[in-house]
């Protein structure tokens, strides 16, 4: 994009009045994703200046801006939903009829009992690996005992240091563990009595009914942290790395910081033509949860903030010019004078472009449109 400038100054005293002269600058569009690209690429299609390197004319009433030297960010402007997140389905192979479940919003843990078939607790143990045999004397040595032993242990009836052999201790800390619960004290633990799940859920819905029979899924189950779910475009996954803090605009106008949590590997996404887009899932914690309090699945806004280079050479995106045979310059006030002074440029970002070759030195002015 370019704008055309002119400028009628009176003439310094002494000093004859400077030609009028058109001067074509760059000016950097902003949009939702911020640029991140080499001003080479850009040069072909931008008039060029009548400066030369070294050229030297009055300056006349111009407008200035400093050259910088720091952290170059770009700020991405971005929209996504607060809340638990999806839920996913929770169930068990026992045969049976469904007595009792939790209420909505009820936070489960280690040891909860997630819901009831024929009146006996279907138990929530924590650990990444899924439940897929039973447990008992006899079987097979695996990472799956350990986790039931690593589950015992956590809530007080395992005494020993967890491995995978299934020992006499593990099922007297089974019977423990049934008495507890009412059990038949069997020191084994048919499939579907436990599920192993990787975190604490909240139950987000119910799947069935009392009365029904169970099955696979019987509640449906979040996270219990409020986070936010956007989508950005896949070219901008080097700018929000985990650990990347946003400012999330809440609704009613408040505002709470946030972070970074995790990036997913890029999804197809509806677009607002009916087509398909590849998206990058990006999920932001609130570092105070608190300021979620009484909100669930609703829209919010924020603004992600990246430093995409450390001690940065920077001028203003609208001090280039275009040169004759190619590259660029700026122009620089010194004693007085203009002179044109060629610049080799890095990354843009923020109305700002990064400066990796050329005279210039962090304090120097340079002409921006007024």
């Amino acid at each position: 994009m370019t704008s055309d400038e002119q400028t009628t100054d009176a003439p310094a005293p002494g000093l004859a009045r400077p030609t009028r002269r058109r001067r074509r600058w760059l000016i950097a569009g902003a949009g939702l994703a911020v640029l991140g690209i080499a001003g080479g690429v850009l040069a072909a299609t931008w008039p060029a200046s009548t400066a030369e390197p070294g050229d030297e004319r009055p300056a006349a009433d111009v407008a200035t801006a400093p050259v910088t030297r720091g952290d170059l960010t770009e700020r991405i402007r971005l929209t996504g939903r607060l809340g638990y997140g999806e839920s996913r389905d929770v169930g068990t192979s026992l045969g049976g009829t469904v007595t009792w479940l939790p209420g909505i919003g009820t936070m489960l843990d280690r040891g909860a009992t997630m819901f009831r078939v024929d009146d006996d607790p279907v138990v929530l143990f924590l650990g990444g690996l899924p439940v897929w045999r039973s447990f008992a004397e006899g079987m097979d040595d695996g990472p799956d005992v350990r986790q039931l032993e690593e589950n015992l242990a956590v809530l007080g009836f395992f005494e020993r240091d967890p491995d995978e052999e299934f020992a006499w201790s593990t099922a007297a800390a089974i019977e423990e563990w049934q008495e507890s619960l009412g059990l038949e004290e069997t020191g084994s633990i048919e499939l579907g009595r436990i599920a192993f799940a990787p975190e604490p859920m909240r139950v987000a819905e119910h799947k069935l009914k009392p009365g029904a029979p169970a099955g696979s899924a019987v509640i449906g189950a979040s996270g219990t942290v409020k986070r936010v779910s956007v989508f950005l475009a896949p070219n901008l996954g080097s700018v929000a790395p985990v650990g990347t803090p946003v400012q999330i605009t809440l609704p009613g106008g408040g505002t709470a910081p946030g972070t970074v949590s995790a990036v997913g590997a890029p999804v197809e996404q509806d677009d607002e033509e009916g087509g398909k887009k590849l998206k990058l899932p990006v999920t932001i914690t609130l570092d105070d949860t608190a300021a979620a309090d009484g909100l669930d699945d609703v829209g919010v806004s924020g603004e992600l903030t990246a430093v995409r280079r450390e001690d940065a050479l920077m001028v203003p995106v609208t001090a280039l010019l275009a040169r004759a045979g190619g590259g660029f310059a700026v122009e620089v006030v010194t004693k007085g004078d203009l002179t044109s002074v060629p610049v080799e440029l890095g990354l843009f970002a923020d109305g700002l472009v990064e400066v990796t070759g050329g005279e210039l030195e962090a304090g120097d002015e340079v002409v921006v449109p007024e």
